[in-house]
């Protein structure tokens, strides 16, 4: 925060300082119609005056101005900083305890004993019984039948068959046949030799070619032919017959008959016990223990910082007074002039 104030100021007093040398310079005067001398502008309602010409004059003037300077100075800061420190606090503790405690306690037993009792009992009771039962027997016998049979029979017959015969013909065609000719060649420096070079030659040969043609011949063949028979014969059929007879049949009965007898019956007594029985008990006990607390703690600090600050300082410049040409004809504006 404090060098953006610091940078404001600065710029401020800059400003100023460019305001007044722009003033000495004559950057904000106004050009008027006559000219851009000292002498005040005429009104816009009286005639232009032709200005003659006057030779300029300057003068040296002491100038303020301020420059920038970086400053090491030594500030106060706040600087935070976490403290650690013990400090003692009482906490609450449940603490179980056991005691040993007479309580009555109701226990079921099991008692056995024997009761009579009556019970139904199913005895299987076997009886021989006249019974009418169905007899199926089989009984074999001959059945005349008649079949159909196909009796085959070879008669002779011509047909018309195409055979090819072959005929041998001598063709004669070229044929290109590669040969190797011995051929003499000088080379460079002018020495003969032979070499081998491939030679293709177009020779005629004669080749033997066969040729199929096809002939129309009578043949006798023999063709076979089914005629159907009808024949008689015997085959054995069997036949079911039923028949009825009279058998003896073993029948089973179940007959009730009452019994007696004993069975085991389980009684549940109650009786009282008095037993030792744990119990368990919480007290609240008060212990102190230590524990660490972190605390902020915020103090002053000297720390040396850099600031930008104003150095005033006096400078002789030359300044122009009086005799200038007019802005508009000497074709030199100021920052601030408006010519008309």
């Amino acid at each position: 925060m404090r060098q953006v104030l610091a940078a404001a100021v600065l710029a401020a007093v800059a400003f100023l300082g460019f305001a007044q040398d722009s003033e000495a310079n004559g950057f904000s005067r106004r050009c008027c119609r006559g000219g851009c001398d000292n002498a005040p502008c005429a009104p816009a309602t009286s005639a232009p005056v032709q200005a003659a010409p006057a030779q300029p004059k300057f003068e040296e003037r002491k100038v303020v101005r301020f420059k920038q300077v970086m400053v090491e100075k030594e500030v106060e800061v706040l600087e935070c900083k976490r403290v650690t420190r013990e400090e003692k606090y009482t906490y609450t503790v449940c603490v179980p305890i056991m005691k040993q405690e007479k309580r009555k306690v109701v226990v079921c037993d099991r008692v056995w004993k024997d009761i009579e009792c009556t019970y139904t009992v199913c005895v299987p009771v076997t009886t021989q019984e006249k019974r009418m039962e169905v007899v199926i027997t089989p009984v074999k016998k001959e059945v005349e039948f008649s079949y159909t049979v196909m009796v085959p029979k070879t008669t002779t017959k011509k047909i018309k068959v195409t055979t090819y015969d072959c005929v041998r013909e001598n063709v004669t065609e070229k044929v290109p046949v590669c040969r190797l000719v011995r051929v003499t060649c000088v080379d460079e420096c002018g020495r003969c030799h032979s070499r081998l070079e491939r030679v293709t030659v177009m020779e005629t040969q004669t080749r033997c070619v066969v040729k199929r043609i096809p002939v129309e011949r009578e043949v006798t063949v023999n063709e076979v032919t089914c005629t159907p028979e009808v024949r008689t014969g015997k085959k054995i059929v069997c036949e079911y017959v039923r028949s009825e007879r009279e058998v003896l049949v073993n029948v089973c009965r179940m007959e009730t008959q009452q019994k007696k007898g004993t069975r085991k019956v389980c009684e549940i007594v109650r009786t009282e016990k008095e037993v030792l029985v744990n119990v368990c008990t919480y007290e609240h006990q008060k212990r102190e223990g230590t524990r660490k607390v972190c605390e902020n703690v915020t103090t002053k600090v000297k720390r040396k910082v850099q600031v930008c600050e104003l150095v005033r300082y006096e400078e002789t410049i030359r300044v122009q007074v009086g005799g200038a040409a007019p802005c508009c004809e000497s074709g030199r504006h100021g920052l601030f002039r408006r010519c008309n």
